[in-house]
């Protein structure tokens, strides 16, 4: 039997559920990134934003909060929890987000892995001064899963076949 860190169980999770977001962005190559689907009065994100937002997130909630060193990617604001989703001239092209994605991931499973105890308090006070390390990644594991499954949804309204 093996017997796994809860450090590398945790990465290992992290990294299946980025693995689900890359396959979606993948399928979406043939889509414009910039297209926002309209349902009802609702426009959905699109393709960029959620692909930045996810870097943002991961460097955020895992990167920052356990206190590794930020990696210095100057459009992640942009992309932070509450910012308009409307596409914007200043914003990264969908390749350059990809390539800082995958940097903050590496980095994000390099943080998770150096952990000596999630009980820790978080470098950042996401559910108040109380927070600990391990109720952040936990966090980023279900925000990257939530936001996966909206890549799926553009996927299926874009007649992408994804099974």
């Amino acid at each position: 039997m093996i017997v796994r860190s809860e450090q590398e169980t945790v990465a290992e999770i992290l990294d299946k559920t980025r693995k689900l977001s890359r396959y979606y962005l993948s399928k979406l190559d043939v889509v414009d990134p910039l297209l926002q689907i309209q349902v009802g009065d609702h426009k959905l994100n699109c393709i960029t934003w959620i692909a930045a937002h996810l870097t943002w997130a991961e460097h955020e909630l895992v990167v920052r909060a356990l206190g590794a060193e930020p990696l210095p990617i100057p459009w992640l604001d942009q992309f932070q929890y509450g910012t308009s989703s409307e596409p914007q001239d200043s914003w990264p092209s969908l390749n350059e987000i990809r390539v800082d994605l995958d940097r903050v991931h590496a980095a994000a499973l390099a943080a998770i892995r150096s952990q000596t105890d999630f009980g820790d308090p978080a470098q950042i006070e996401l559910f108040g001064p109380t927070s600990t390390k391990r109720d952040i990644v936990y966090h980023a594991i279900r925000h990257e899963g939530t936001h996966a499954g909206h890549l799926g949804w553009l996927c299926k309204l874009n007649g992408l076949e994804t099974i």
